[in-house]
Formats: structure tokens, sequence, C-alpha cells
């Protein structure tokens, strides 16, 4: 009996150890940097970003439009006027504040204005008089492997 109850527990000691290897076939995929909230004001005269300069990866946008109307906010690469932007927001009362996050993996610039809110090519085409701002995407940002308390 006390034979039996040593060679039970040496095969179930030896098959609890083998359920923990196979780490060769166990992909571990960085994951991204933690993202970097950015401020951004909107007034009758101007869109503005704090910080102005960021490393690449996720960014989370934090908008305040203080402008006297309904303006809506994109984010769309330097030059690109007629793209499909990469961020936008619904419009944003007067006094409101909007939240959006968007990937900015590509080192580069990035145009944050408001979107053309108009129903017609023509009326979009027009200038709003809002200057956009501009935000530089630098160097990629380090993983967030050995981050705390992180999702």
């Amino acid at each position: 009996m006390r034979g039996t109850t040593v060679g039970m527990l040496i095969v179930a000691t030896t098959a609890v150890a083998g359920c923990g290897g196979g780490g060769a076939h166990y992909a571990n995929q960085p994951r991204p940097p933690i993202p970097v909230n950015l401020t951004v004001y909107i007034n009758d005269q101007r869109v503005s970003v704090s910080p102005a300069s960021v490393g690449a990866g996720p960014v989370e946008l934090i908008v305040t439009n203080q402008a006297s109307n309904s303006e809506s906010l994109s984010v769309l690469p330097a030059g690109a006027s007629a793209a499909q932007p990469l961020a936008a927001t619904g419009p944003i009362s007067p006094q409101g504040t909007a939240q959006v996050t968007v990937n900015l993996n590509s080192p580069g610039d990035y145009t944050v204005g408001i979107s053309p809110t108009a129903s017609t090519e023509a009326a979009a085409a027009t200038p709003a008089g809002i200057q956009a701002a501009l935000l530089h995407v630098g160097h990629p940002r380090p993983d967030a492997n050995s981050a705390l308390l992180q999702p």
C-alpha cells in the first residue's frame, strides 16, 4: 500500500512538472507604448496642441472648444488636405470637451485642425479662419513591458 502511494505521488509530481514547459513556441510580443495625453485648445483664431512634439505611439487627445461655434477636430498627416483623417471628433459644443485616441506610429508632422462641417464641397473648401496646429511625432517611444500597473 505504501509503495503504491509513493508511486502515485511520483507520477503526479512528474505530470504537474511537465505542464509548465513548452516556452519555445510562446510568442512574447511587446506591449505598445503607454498612451500620452495631449491637450488641444480650440478658439476662434487657432488650434493649439500641448506638447507640440511627442514620440511615435498611441496618443490621447483631450480637446476643449473655447470657440464661439461648435467645431469638429481632425488629425491628418501634414500636407494631406483631402485625405481621410486618422482621427476625428463629432461636433464639440462651445465650452465643451471631447477625447479621441489615435495611433501615431509613423514619425513625421501631423496637422491638428478643425474639420469642415459644410454639406457641399465648395463650402468645405472655404477656409474656416481657424489656424490648425502642427504636431511633430519623433522616434517611437519604448514599449510598456516594464511599466507597472498598466493594462
